[in-house]
């Protein structure tokens, strides 16, 4: 591989390690469609590439959600269970799966996810400071941007843990870390503040994507002129993207959410469905 390819792979994996960071999403969301869309990458090796990177992203960028108080630490450790599960699963059918299916698979889950957020952007968080915590997982943060301290008590943990184990399984099979489904689930269906779900979101991936990086890895899947760059560029990255977090308006993060879902989900949509699109390999 070339010194300007090289260049280019860690400039990208900055730019997805930014919005990553700010989403929650770990950047794997978007480093795996860009370079396979963008740069010919193969499927299987971007995808091993961001199992790695996003691991790296998780431990850079969480730390500046702890300190902001975004990350509801006893929430990540129980829906870590079946993520972390999940994910070892995932990644075992990734391996076989045909590249086709899996841009199908991936471009759906986009896709979700983005109309998820869609359906709620314009709504605000909804206030569940004030119900019973059973199980002792409300949390509390001052939102830089309005400084409001925000309280709430996450809902519906069975549904949580139940669709943190397809995130997990999601995350195996393409590399994600599991955030393009994490972040949609905690926010619109446990109601979790959009900071506080981005936040916890972050710090999950990481041990998500360890489990993910760890299968490809016994297969031969880990190509070094692809991993270096690609976590040069998340390292660079992940910090600035969590530091502009504490910045933005909870509206303004999801709608960028989206309008990036929507156009990479369709891409691949189109890609494992056999047709081109201008200016991508």
């Amino acid at each position: 591989m070339d010194l300007s390819l090289s260049i280019e792979l860690g400039v990208a994996a900055a730019a997805t390690a930014i919005l990553g960071s700010m989403l929650g999403l770990g950047g794997g969301v978007f480093l795996v469609p860009i370079f396979t869309l963008f740069f010919g990458v193969d499927q299987k090796l971007a995808i091993g590439a961001s199992a790695i990177a996003v691991a790296t992203n998780s431990v850079v960028g969480s730390t500046v959600h702890l300190e902001s108080r975004f990350t509801n630490l006893r929430l990540a450790m129980i829906l870590q269970v079946t993520t972390a599960f999940g994910a070892m699963l995932g990644a075992i059918v990734g391996i076989w799966a045909p590249e086709r299916a899996i841009n199908v698979i991936f471009g759906m889950v986009l896709v979700y996810a983005a109309l998820s957020m869609a359906r709620k952007r314009s709504a605000p968080d909804v206030d569940t400071s004030d119900e019973a915590d059973p199980h002792g997982l409300g949390a509390e943060y001052t939102d830089p941007q309005s400084k409001r301290l925000v309280r709430y008590v996450p809902r519906r943990l069975k549904v949580g843990l139940s669709m943190s184990g397809f995130a997990g399984a999601m995350s195996g099979m393409l590399g994600v870390g599991g955030g393009v489904i994490q972040v949609p689930v905690m926010n619109v269906l446990m109601h979790i503040p959009m900071k506080a779900a981005a936040g916890t979101s972050s710090f999950m991936v990481g041990v998500t994507a360890v489990a993910t990086a760890s299968v490809y890895y016994s297969r031969g899947k880990i190509d070094p002129t692809i991993v270096v760059p690609a976590m040069v560029g998340i390292f660079v990255g992940s910090q600035a993207g969590s530091r502009l977090t504490r910045k933005l308006k909870p509206q303004r993060l999801m709608l960028l959410f989206v309008l990036i879902l929507v156009y990479l989900g369709g891409s691949l949509l189109l890609k494992g469905a056999g047709i081109d699109v201008p200016g991508q390999k």
